[in-house]
């Protein structure tokens, strides 16, 4: 018979001292009380425990298919490099593998945005997080007491959790989906038993979200009804003029419909009675050609050779960025969000990102935010009612004011 011994790394207490996390093998168990620093990626196999310690983490962790990562007692600490995207020191599933987490803390520093991409198993009692999100796929989670930014639900997972203090939870269609929501309060406990987008459910007690959010593919459909906050977002590939409307929409009479047949060829279609719309999120590919007028928008970004225009209105630039050879025109419209950031905890980032070749003009804007421009990216900035906050560009990229 053979015998196989776990490694065991006992710690012990060292005032003001951080380690190094020891290499890691299947079977490792990094037991503390302590505090350890990693840089760079982590790659978890096997079956790996950390217990009873602080860890300072400064890149992304991944998660073998099959492995078992177990955290008990655990203070992590998240890193980003300067200007990162977010969820760069995030963590990833590669394939199914169990999640356990039991006690633990999750903290940026600084800009950092932990973002966890889940799959397989996921169970958690007890884990407070600040800034950080859960995305789960083809995931089977049991969570209590569980403290996040954004918890997703989508593509076949299967939630039973109870005590979630949320600001998102959100959902992703299938490509042909008619997903139908209602009677999610904001910020109100509530107990459901929710059908979800792309065949995921979740069955939620005393649950908590400041905001539902569904993401719309393809040509699906949302029917949202008594909705007490909800942010809309839609990946369009189509051509039309839309209005985003916000506040108070529809009733069970005369709910609203958008787009509009007659506004577009756009396949997709929210109705909306009784809801309370937030924002938007516009996330257009392709060759999308489209113009959006007095409309609320918070998360634009376009790439491929997308097209697109905004008149009198509003974007947050929560994540506004632009990539291939896509053109955004902005005209007599707010664009960035910093003087709310104090205050809406979902605003987590206010800021215009140009690469590629893209192309961006902004006639008659107020600026709420700063400009990053890199690659072969051109910006103008024509009569501004308030500059940008700063302007960086790097590589071949012009900015002109």
């Amino acid at each position: 018979m053979r015998i196989v011994w776990l490694f065991l790394l006992l710690v012990s207490a060292t005032a003001g001292a951080e380690r190094a996390l020891p290499a890691l093998h299947d079977g490792s168990v990094v037991v503390g009380p302590g505090a350890f620093r990693h840089d760079g990626p982590l790659h978890v196999t096997g079956h790996v425990t950390f217990r009873n310690l602080t860890l300072d983490m400064h890149g992304p962790i991944t998660v073998a298919s099959g492995a078992t990562f177990e955290l008990e007692h655990v203070n992590l600490n998240i890193s980003d490099p300067p200007n990162a995207q977010n969820g760069t020191s995030g963590l990833r599933c590669e394939g199914p593998a169990h999640i356990t987490i039991r006690s633990s803390t999750m903290k940026p520093t600084g800009s950092a945005h932990p973002m966890w991409l889940l799959k397989g198993n996921v169970e958690v009692d007890n884990f407070q997080t600040w800034n950080a999100e859960f995305h789960l796929d083809h995931a089977n989670a049991r969570l209590r007491h569980l403290k996040i930014f954004e918890l997703e639900v989508s593509r076949d997972s299967h939630v039973v959790a109870k005590q979630l203090s949320l600001v998102f939870l959100s959902t992703h269609t299938g490509d042909n989906d008619h997903l139908n929501v209602s009677d999610i309060p904001a910020d109100k406990p509530f107990t459901r038993k929710l059908n979800l987008g792309s065949g995921a459910t979740a069955d939620l007690t005393d649950a908590t979200a400041q905001l539902f959010l569904v993401y719309v593919h393809g040509s699906s459909d949302a029917t949202l009804s008594h909705m007490g906050r909800v942010q809309l977002a839609m990946f369009p590939h189509c051509r039309g003029n839309l209005r985003l409307p916000s506040g108070h929409v529809g009733s069970d009479k005369t709910p609203v419909v958008v787009p509009t047949p007659e506004a577009s060829d756009c396949a997709f279609r929210f109705t909306l009675s009784d809801v309370n719309v937030d924002t938007w999120d516009v996330y257009a590919g392709g060759n999308a050609e489209l113009s959006f007028t007095d409309s609320r928008i918070d998360e634009l970004t376009a790439n491929e050779r997308a097209k697109l225009t905004v008149r009198h209105s509003e974007i947050y630039a929560d994540w506004l960025s632009l990539a291939g050879d896509a053109e955004l025109h902005v005209e007599d419209s707010t664009v960035g969000a910093l003087r709310l950031a104090s205050e809406r905890p979902d605003l987590a980032t206010s800021q215009i990102r140009l690469s590629g070749r893209s192309h961006a003009s902004f006639t008659r804007v107020r600026f709420d935010c700063g400009v990053m421009a890199k690659d072969d990216a051109q910006v103008e900035i024509r009569d501004p009612v308030a500059p940008p906050k700063y302007v960086r560009k790097s590589g071949s990229a012009e900015v002109r004011e």
